[in-house]
């Protein structure tokens, strides 16, 4: 791999910023590609990044030896990247340990021409339907929808809007979870606001925007090497969940792969119900564990990593990275509203007549937000433009009217 972007330059030197104090990094002359930070008191270094990359490239060298008394542990090696593991190449003291941690899944794309024969490949009678187009066309038809992908050139304006909006929408998604998101954690993000826009003008990472009149409802951040997008996060309005947008984004991102000849669209590691129907292939993200095997130090060190990461697969298959994750969220206390907002009742009415006790309202204001996921469901189920949907208020009670075209209906929040 010959670019590779999470051991560029641009990351290095902005992951050494925001978690290193902008100390250098440590080369070596046995390993290539990837560049190192020390443990306190251990021989012990761990490659730059650590696990905020989505897969690390390196290669040995013939002959060194500047790996003695030393442990070098290596997160998020992809088992496709098919790095040359034969260690005894650059020294028969040289060991290695591969530990097992995720399924990573991907769309490997080289027997294909074109995002139809990949999903008439893919999707196969038992799953056909879980494209529904007729779900995507009807978010073209309700709302004003236009798609931009951000690869190359970005203002620093555009870039700040692109990305408080990504924030906005991940905070949003992960609050309705109950749930602590890692990547929102201030250091963290701070960290990706630093590193994207670079990124970006470097062509090592992309935007992909859908947007509703203007506005963005669907974001994903790709990481990209010479023929493979890494997709890294992925967000969309909860507003809009009925109309398939995470779908719409994968078969955007499809169609631009195909475009500039890309072998490998990558979903990374941990499982999602998406991405095991839409990848063709499987792979295994390993934590390395480089060390001399003559140094009793080094050997028993390694080996209590490699016990202690087996140990965290084993809390992960058991569920308990979700339970600590709402604990956390638990502890920190909830930012939304009242919960009553949740709690309602929907009545279809054959007809309604404006009264003085009903006003129209602007669904937009920020006290009504609330309305949108029950205005845009209605919209999925009665296909109409937005712009013809009118909003009601009951003036002495908490219902509100959606009417369309053709139907109307009550909703009475409890």
């Amino acid at each position: 791999m010959k670019k590779n972007p999470f051991t560029s330059n641009i990351f290095n030197t902005v992951w050494l910023k925001h978690f290193n104090n902008s100390n250098p990094s440590f080369k070596f002359d046995f390993i290539e590609n990837v560049e190192f930070v020390k443990k306190p008191y251990l021989p012990l270094y761990i490659n730059v990044g650590k696990n905020l990359t989505k897969g690390i490239y390196y290669k040995l060298s013939q002959k060194q030896s500047d790996f003695k008394g030393k442990i070098f542990l290596i997160y998020d090696v992809p088992s496709y990247f098919n790095i040359d593991e034969n260690t005894s190449s650059t020294s028969n003291d040289l060991g290695l340990k591969k530990v097992f941690q995720y399924h990573g899944y991907l769309m490997d794309l080289s027997n294909f021409n074109n995002r139809d024969e990949y999903i008439k490949n893919q999707f196969s009678k038992n799953n056909k339907r879980y494209i529904r187009w007729s779900h995507i066309k009807r978010l073209e038809n309700c709302f004003d929808i236009t798609t931009e992908f951000i690869f190359g050139e970005i203002s620093d304006e555009k870039y700040e809007f692109v990305f408080n909006h990504f924030y906005r929408l991940l905070n949003t998604r992960f609050e309705g979870k109950n749930v602590d998101y890692h990547h929102l954690k201030d250091s963290k993000w701070r960290f990706y606001k630093d590193l994207i826009l670079p990124l970006i003008k470097s062509k090592q990472a992309s935007f992909l925007v859908i947007y509703n009149e203007g506005a963005p409802i669907g974001i994903n951040l790709n990481y990209h090497s010479e023929s493979i997008l890494f997709k890294a996060i992925t967000v969309f309005d909860v507003n809009f969940f009925k109309f398939s947008i995470g779908k719409l984004s994968v078969l955007n991102l499809l169609d631009w792969c195909f475009e500039n000849d890309y072998i490998y669209s990558d979903f990374s590691k941990g499982y999602f119900d998406y991405k095991e129907v839409w990848s063709n292939t499987q792979y295994n993200f390993n934590y390395h564990l480089l060390y001399d095997r003559k140094s009793i130090k080094a050997i028993f060190i390694a080996n209590v990593i490699e016990v202690v990461f087996k140990f965290k697969l084993y809390l992960r298959k058991n569920n308990f990275n979700h339970l600590y994750r709402k604990l956390v969220f638990k502890i920190k206390g909830s930012k939304k509203g009242n919960d009553t907002i949740d709690k309602f009742e929907i009545n279809e009415l054959k007809a309604f007549t404006i009264s003085d006790e009903f006003r129209q309202i602007n669904m937009k204001e920020k006290k009504y937000t609330f309305l949108l996921k029950h205005v845009y469901s209605f919209l999925f189920s009665n296909p109409e433009h937005i712009s013809k949907i009118l909003v009601f208020e009951d003036l002495n009670t908490n219902r509100f009217v959606i009417k369309g075209a053709t139907k109307t209906i009550l909703i009475e929040f409890l």
